[in-house]
């Protein structure tokens, strides 16, 4: 089942070199998975490299001491090349009967043609090897690729049912790549869809992210409602909801002007984007509360939860920005994520009304802006000592005062400010 193919696949001297040692040792070393598949695919591959062997766990750490054990019962390395490549080396293997639609009760060591049945989908089962160019197909996959088809290896119930992290993996590779689902492998997502709830919401959640980062993210949610795993996973915007149609449609124009942005912006940008339209349904009020528990739900990290909160619950604003103090406006503009607020309302304006007349607005003058909040403050808490002030929460109250003056132009020198200090706080 070796096939050679044309055109040796591109490797990276630092992963070329692992895989030398390990040859050189009389060991097999083959690249697999996702960094063959997309090779094979036309796509230039240079981070996340995945080598299986038939070295043992001592045989790996022998010969690549610095190499971090991540995976002890299941033969798996990490190792960081120089050049800032991960490669993981994991050992041949089988697998037993898995116990939680996740994890296998035991691991044998045994070699390629039982590692290659063990896994999900024949397009992420081929072995290259370097020394001959050569590419091991037990499973179709070089066909599927060619084709265009996402295919389980053997039984998709089995398959899917082992490790139910696969049914969310289907279709993020189907969106992804533009595939197809093979027929029997979508009918065993469509029946299986309810086993994702199985899996613990932190691996569901990064799946989900890895699909709306991504351009696909449009073609991925659609492909989740059809087969039934969007109510399971985000059931806030599934179609399927009671009166979630208008959010359904909502959200996928959001989803259509998404897709642009290609994972340039922090994941509270996609996140809040994506709940967008649900989060609508509540007054502007409570909207910081409702993205909040969602994303308490995915567990998102409490960054991640305050950005998007401060995005949905900020948005709105811009249709005010015109009747803002300029003061208000001016400390509105200093907030730290303001440019990414930007963009956010931008993608907001633009799926839904059209109205960018306030964003429009605030971009004319946030250069200048940004230039104000580089000058040196009028008044410092050490100026109003030496006016003979007890520091407090007044102190507070007064420079605030001076800074929203010296932002209206009303104050320009220290000299006004002290005497502006003087004249309204100084008794």
């Amino acid at each position: 089942m070796w096939i050679r193919i044309d055109k040796a696949l591109s490797i990276p001297p630092d992963v070329r070199l692992v895989l030398g040692i390990m040859s050189d040792a009389g060991f097999e070393a083959f690249l697999v998975g996702g960094c063959v598949r997309d090779s094979l695919r036309g796509v230039v591959h240079t981070r996340d490299f995945d080598v299986a062997t038939n070295a043992k766990p001592s045989d790996i750490q022998g010969m690549f001491p610095k190499a971090i054990e991540v995976g002890k019962a299941f033969g798996v390395f990490k190792l960081m090349t120089p050049s800032g490549q991960d490669i993981e080396i994991a050992t041949f293997r089988k697998e037993g009967e898995y116990r939680d639609h996740r994890h296998p009760s035991k691991v044998e060591f045994t070699d390629v043609a039982s590692d290659s049945a063990r896994r999900d989908f024949t397009i992420n089962a081929l072995y290259y090897d370097p020394r001959t160019t050569q590419v091991l197909d037990l499973h179709g996959g070089l066909a599927d690729l060619q084709q265009k088809v996402i295919r389980a290896i053997g039984n998709p119930e089995k398959r899917l049912n082992e490790d139910s992290l696969r049914l969310l993996r289907a279709v993020r590779f189907a969106a992804r790549f533009e595939f197809t689902i093979e027929e029997q492998t979508r009918a065993a997502l469509l029946k299986l869809s309810p086993l994702i709830r199985k899996i613990s919401i932190e691996r569901v959640r990064d799946e989900l992210e890895k699909m709306i980062t991504h351009a696909s993210c449009r073609a991925a949610m659609i492909e989740l409602d059809a087969v039934g795993l969007l109510e399971n996973v985000l059931p806030e915007i599934s179609v399927g909801k009671l009166n979630q149609k208008k959010v359904w449609d909502q959200t996928l124009r959001v989803l259509t002007n998404l897709g642009q942005y290609r994972s340039i912006e922090p994941s509270s940008f996609y996140w809040g984007a994506l709940f967008l339209p649900t989060l609508r349904l509540h007054p502007i009020e409570k909207r910081d509360q409702e993205a909040r528990k969602l994303g308490s739900r995915l567990k998102l990290s409490n960054d991640v939860i305050e950005q998007m909160a401060y995005l949905v619950r900020e948005t709105p604003k811009f249709k005010d920005a015109f009747s803002m103090r300029e003061s208000t406006l001016m400390r509105w503009m200093r907030e730290p994520n303001f440019e990414l607020l930007m963009r956010f309302h931008e993608l907001d304006a633009f799926t839904y009304d059209g109205n960018s007349a306030g964003l429009e607005f605030v971009k004319s003058i946030y250069t200048e802006a940004k230039r104000k909040f580089q000058n040196k403050p009028l008044l410092t808490g050490d100026d109003l000592v030496k006016l003979g002030m007890n520091p407090g929460r007044q102190f507070t109250e007064i420079l605030r005062e001076v800074e929203d003056q010296a932002y209206e132009g009303k104050l320009t020198t220290n000299q006004e400010a002290l005497d502006y200090v003087l004249k309204h706080f100084v008794k």
